[in-house]
């Protein structure tokens, strides 16, 4: 995705579609761990995740959110790591979802 159209969503907007890709991840992952799936995606949905919080960060109107949002990916890291559960995680995201519902 371009930054212009990136930056033409609001914040919410911006942080849901991170939410998706999270489930998503949490999703491969359980899938590979289960042997559902033969390839572990963990990897790749991490990097879109990466991806789309670092565009939320260079997003003009979002500047003053930037030690937030990095926050928010340092959740992701710990889910990664362990020390969080998978409900906890998706809830964490789903909130932003929730505020556009």
């Amino acid at each position: 995705m371009t930054s212009e159209r990136w930056n033409k969503l609001d914040i919410k907007e911006q942080l849901s579609n991170v939410d998706g890709e999270v489930r998503r991840m949490v999703r491969a992952r359980n899938n590979y761990r289960k042997g559902v799936a033969r390839e572990d995606y963990t990897e790749s949905y991490l990097n879109k995740i990466k991806e789309l919080i670092r565009l939320t960060c260079l997003d003009p109107k979002n500047a003053r959110r930037k030690d937030e949002l990095l926050a928010e990916e340092n959740e992701i890291g710990r889910w990664l790591n362990g020390e969080v559960d998978d409900d906890y995680i998706l809830r964490y995201w789903a909130q932003y979802t929730d505020a556009i519902s």
